[in-house]
């Protein structure tokens, strides 16, 4: 129905336009398409008013349990994806986590009004939730106070919903991401950076150089060689150095264990 508010052309065929057509009167099907008249167009409006949808797909849609005010339509229809406006975290004391069992999700807005010393933004959803493996990382919090540990966000934690919340934080932020040009590369475009999170230099080259994974560098060397050659960051800088010289890079996953 927005659709056909912003567009009023003719249609091909689908369930969608028979549907309404059979149950609303909007549209009509001659021959292979769906043709709508201002009468239809009209009507379509009418019913996203009385439904309390959004006139446009830009307009702010309702959650599922607003709903309810629409009887007889899917609360899915028209509403917010469930995971909108959430950001995934865990939150340490020391080396002690606060969020257990697991890890906690809560909108942009709470987590900007947390007050953490240290913000850790972590890159891969298994490492978030199993960071109390991560001995070396735990040792590297005994003495940081309260860090929040943020997941970066996927295809159901957004991405711009943990920028956004990371927009309204001000401390220091370490980058625990994958020791690769990628990696790297997130790290140095984070504001409050302090520093890239690797473990201690020697594991860190005998792992890189052990696990073999000279495809992390090679597919993605020529996308950030130029910005990563020109990062002011020293620690970025340096490990961009090392990274070059063994040609190799090292998934966040693979550093569980060291």
């Amino acid at each position: 129905m927005q659709g056909l508010l912003a567009d009023s052309s003719d249609r091909a065929p689908s369930a969608s336009a028979e549907l309404f057509r059979r149950e609303r009167n909007i549209g009509a099907r001659i021959g292979r398409k769906f043709v709508y008249t201002l009468e239809d167009v009209a009507r379509a409006k009418s019913l996203l008013v009385a439904l309390n949808l959004p006139l446009t797909a830009k307009d702010q849609p309702t959650d599922r349990a607003g709903a309810a005010v629409r009887p007889g339509f899917s609360e899915k229809s028209g509403t917010l994806d469930p995971h909108v406006n959430a950001v995934a975290f865990r939150v340490f004391v020391g080396r002690t986590p606060v969020t257990q069992p697991g890890y906690q999700v809560a909108t942009v807005e709470e987590v900007g009004r947390l007050t953490p010393d240290l913000v850790m933004v972590v890159e891969n959803f298994e490492t978030l939730r199993q960071l109390e493996r991560y001995e070396w990382v735990m040792a590297r919090l005994k003495s940081k106070g309260t860090t929040l540990a943020l997941f970066r966000g996927d295809t159901i934690y957004r991405l711009d919903d943990a920028n956004r919340s990371m927009d309204a934080l001000d401390c220091p932020v370490w980058g625990f991401h994958d020791f690769d040009p990628a990696g790297l590369h997130l790290s140095m475009s984070m504001r409050n950076l302090s520093e890239h999170l690797v473990p201690p230099q020697a594991v860190l080259r005998a792992a890189v150089e052990a696990k073999k994974r000279s495809d992390l560098y090679f597919s993605q060397f020529d996308q950030y060689a130029g910005t990563l050659a020109e990062c002011s960051h020293p620690q970025i800088a340096a490990l961009w150095t090392l990274m070059k010289s063994l040609q190799k890079g090292l998934p966040q996953e693979w550093m569980r264990d060291l």
